[in-house]
């Protein structure tokens, strides 16, 4: 009885810990970061959770958590409370984090700077030791997008300066006209890239 609890205990606690890292999620995406079997088994454990107001569900569009103050609590997140005008970009980021692979040094809005530049990716991560940019196309407009390829375009010279490879910049867009233009502007621009449309 106590290992089960012991269990039951330490499976809540990393999802509590990932949902304070993801801020917020979908269930498909707390199942498969959290492996937690079939749709009925994690609706019942997330249920649960949200009976015992560890985490709180929003309707929009589906359902989506997020910690409670009690969950943050229990986990000792630091995090504020998040805005919701955050979900629909955090949902896209979350999304393209599992299309690849979960990179484990994945990390954040971390900035970049390079002489009097600076730049805020959504997130960044290394493969194969080569620098990774993930921009999350969502609300921001085109000739915002195109300012920031242009300082990718930058960010690029200095990196294959000091670490002799070309990063990538990855996006993500749900419209296939921005697709086209990011790609556009990218080939234009000469910034190796990958573009990513709709998961879902």
């Amino acid at each position: 009885m106590l290992a089960q609890q012991a269990r039951k205990q330490h499976r809540e606690e990393k999802i509590l810990s990932s949902l304070d890292e993801l801020v917020y999620a979908t269930r498909e995406q707390l199942q498969v970061i959290n492996n937690l079997g079939g749709d009925r088994n994690a609706q019942r454990i997330l249920q649960r959770m949200e009976q015992d107001n560890l985490i709180k569900a929003l309707r929009y569009e589906r359902k989506i958590y997020r910690l409670s103050s009690r969950g943050r609590h229990q986990i000792g997140s630091t995090q504020d409370e998040p805005k919701t005008s955050w979900i629909t970009h955090t949902i896209m980021r979350n999304d393209l984090y599992i299309k690849l692979g979960m990179p484990g040094d994945w990390r954040k809005e971390v900035p970049v700077k390079w002489g009097d530049n600076k730049l805020i990716p959504d997130a960044t991560f290394k493969r194969s030791s080569e620098f990774h940019f993930v921009e999350i196309d969502n609300q921001q407009s085109m000739r915002t997008n195109i300012e920031k390829i242009k300082k990718y375009k930058d960010l690029s010279r200095v990196i294959f300066g000091q670490y002799n490879h070309t990063p990538t910049l990855v996006w993500y867009t749900v419209s296939p006209v921005r697709e086209k233009k990011l790609k556009e502007t990218c080939e234009t621009l000469g910034v190796k890239y990958r573009i990513y449309g709709n998961m879902r």
